[in-house]
């Protein structure tokens, strides 16, 4: 039975698809925007949209955002990603001071189930093969997840792996948001993960070494970078915000990334630049991770 979500493992054709890729991660006790906020939204972007008006968003002009929609569900927040997967990433600092949940259907890659709480993540599986189990207490949801209705069987569980999914997070939760919730107007932004004080890991990175490749870029000058690097040196938080200098910096660098990576596969925009000009939008876009990466290696020293 899948209880009124079939729309979950829909196929291409079948009545109902929501898409190959979405995520949905519930958050408990954050209201809309800070459950935004958290997830790196951007301020500027916040506006009420549909599935097409965030579908049609994806160009070469608008940068190929990720775009996360927010709904409210009792306790608990919904932040559903159409064609995105980053709630999957930033579950676990999502679920600081609370809990969280992660559910993930990928169809190019690998489906994800992900349960946290208070920062550290429990128990994390794909759920084709819900027998294989990560996390700091792996085996947790064991009952929890039979009646979801998995198998657990060694030999994958292939028929409705994301239904199964969302059954378990609605006996986590108490919630389930049906399609409709999902595809109607929604409050929306879009989301960097960069800004997001949820994001972890990373390869830690001195602030030298950002330093010298901002230098080889010809960016060292940048606004803001000089003392963000200076604050890192110094073991010193900082914030860089969406909206300051080096922030808006970075946003340009990250998005000039994605358009080289998307637009040489959209034949839409293949010609809409040269192949130097894609490269150094790669290692613009790096030079913006390995701040990041600088800044958080600085936060936990």
């Amino acid at each position: 039975m899948t209880d009124g979500l079939a729309w979950a493992d829909a196929s291409a054709g079948d009545e109902g698809l929501l898409d190959e890729i979405f995520c949905l991660t519930f958050v408990r006790d954050l209201d809309e925007a800070e459950a935004l906020r958290r997830m790196g939204g951007l301020p500027d972007t916040v506006a009420v949209r549909t599935v097409p008006d965030i579908g049609a968003l994806h160009t070469f002009e608008d940068g190929y955002p990720t775009v996360a929609s927010v709904l409210r569900l009792g306790a608990w927040t919904v932040v559903f990603e159409p064609g995105g997967f980053e709630g999957a990433g930033l579950v676990a600092g999502l679920s600081r001071g609370g809990e969280a949940v992660s559910v993930l259907r990928h169809d190019y890659a690998s489906h994800a189930f992900c349960y946290a709480v208070a920062g550290e993540e429990v128990s994390r599986f794909d759920p084709a093969f819900p027998a294989i189990r990560y996390g700091s207490d792996p085996d947790r949801l064991l009952p929890t997840m039979r009646s979801a209705g998995f198998t657990l069987a060694p030999d994958g569980n292939f028929d409705t792996p994301v239904t199964d999914c969302l059954r378990l997070a609605e006996l986590l939760t108490g919630t389930r948001p049906a399609l409709g919730d999902l595809t109607g107007p929604l409050t929306s932004a879009h989301i960097e993960p960069w800004f997001s004080d949820a994001a972890t890991g990373g390869e830690p990175v001195a602030a030298a070494d950002v330093r010298r490749l901002a230098g080889e870029l010809g960016v060292a000058e940048a606004s803001g970078l000089a003392d963000a690097l200076t604050a890192a040196e110094a073991a010193s938080q900082i914030a860089i915000t969406p909206d300051s200098p080096l922030g808006l910096q970075v946003r340009d660098w990250l998005a000039g990334s994605r358009r080289a990576s998307w637009s040489a596969n959209d034949h839409r925009a293949r010609d809409r630049m040269t192949d130097d000009e894609r490269k150094r939008a790669f290692a613009l876009g790096r030079l913006a991770y390995s701040i990041g990466d600088a800044l958080r290696t600085a936060t936990v020293r």
